[in-house]
């Protein structure tokens, strides 16, 4: 029972007012009203749920009345009394006052009830949506915001970053040029490995930026998948050739696309870097080309350490803890485990989205993962 809710009678003849007043006042407030004008000055001063108008009133119709609540009032429920059902009111009702139901007279006192107790609940659920629409705005605003904070954060650091990092590159460039010991030529080549790995972050977060807010700009050209894909598996492979494991393109087909070769190469790096990273010396990670369904299919396939679900499903956020904890962070490129910045997955997407395809992830713990991009494909 909705008590707190307010009821407006609307009708020239104060009995029926009564009446309608002593049938429904067990279940809401009621407010009565003896015209159309009348009501309209009661609703500007109380808030009312749901509206029950006669139809024939002097000077304005129930319907005609209604029909002017519609736009100050869309919320409010409507109903209509009527002792004449004529299809032109009837019409005139729906059509002008968005009328919830149309009751005859002489009406029965459980019949109008009911009708008051449904249009009361159909006002409650309307409240109800309403408040969720506007918690649901809220939410998406509050995280368009959080998204652009994060790109601000990424575009800002890697340019703060950028200045002195390229400053440190010629100082120790300079040094190199510098007669010095063997103990010094060792402590510089740390240095250099040190400034290589700072200088790969900052890369990946300026690309980050550029892709988080869609400022990457293709240079379109017909690309053989296949041979993209074994020249960076080759690469892959020389590079981290200190590990034990198989990396091998298995299923080589044909497959042409439209992309661009550079940042395509880029996604499939960061895939077979992640790949290499989570397999222990010993495992196998492999890359898949087919086509199917007019799309070129890429899958990279590895039987790591795999992703549980929860990380899973956040894998393609900005730094998603799917490759562990950022106080795991490692520098080494290639070693198993080495933790990245949370950003090659986001890459990965922005780059195969702006080529107009798709990225899947698919992963079971201690099984491996297999991360599958689909581009429209050339015949």
């Amino acid at each position: 029972m909705i008590c707190e809710q307010t009821v407006l009678a609307v009708d020239d003849e104060p009995a029926n007012q009564r009446a309608v007043s002593r049938a429904l006042r067990e279940d809401c407030r009621v407010l009565t009203a003896g015209s159309g004008a009348d009501a309209l000055a009661v609703m500007a001063r109380e808030p009312v749920a749901l509206v029950i108008a006669d139809q024939r009133m002097p000077g304005m119709t129930g319907a005609a009345f209604l029909a002017e609540t519609v736009d100050r009032y869309p919320a409010v429920i409507r109903i209509v009394l009527t002792g004449y059902i004529e299809t032109e009111t009837l019409l005139e009702a729906i059509n002008r006052g968005h009328v919830y139901h149309l009751l005859g007279k002489p009406w029965q006192v459980h019949e109008l009830r009911q009708v008051v107790r449904r249009g009361l609940e159909r006002f409650a659920a309307e409240v109800e949506r309403a408040h969720l629409l506007e918690d649901l705005r809220v939410a998406c605003a509050r995280a368009q915001r959080e998204a652009e904070q994060k790109s601000r954060l990424l575009a800002l650091t890697a340019h703060e970053l950028g200045t002195p990092l390229h400053l440190l590159l010629n100082v120790l460039g300079l040094l190199r040029e510098s007669e010095l010991t063997a103990q010094a030529l060792e402590w510089l080549a740390v240095g250099e490995r040190a400034v290589e790995w700072l200088a790969r972050g900052v890369a990946q977060m300026h690309d980050a930026a550029r892709i988080y807010d869609r400022r990457l700009a293709l240079c379109l050209e017909v690309i053989d998948l296949a041979a993209l894909v074994a020249c960076a598996v080759a690469e892959v492979r020389a590079a981290a050739r200190v590990r034990i494991l198989d990396i091998a393109v298995e299923d080589e087909t044909t497959a042409i696309v439209h992309g661009d070769r550079h940042w395509l190469g880029q996604a499939l790096a960061a895939l077979l870097s992640n790949a290499v990273r989570f397999t222990r010396d010993g495992g196998a990670v492999r890359v898949r080309v087919r086509v199917d369904a007019g799309c070129a299919e890429i899958a990279v396939v590895d039987n790591g350490v795999g992703i549980a679900a929860p990380q899973l499903v956040e894998a393609f956020e900005p730094f998603s803890s799917t490759g562990g904890e950022l106080l795991l962070h490692g520098s080494g490129r290639f070693a198993f485990g080495a933790r990245g910045l949370g950003l090659g997955l986001v890459m990965v997407k922005g780059i195969v989205e702006s080529h107009g395809g798709t990225v899947r992830a698919e992963s079971t713990v201690g099984e491996g993962s297999c991360f599958t991009l689909r581009l429209p494909s050339l015949p």
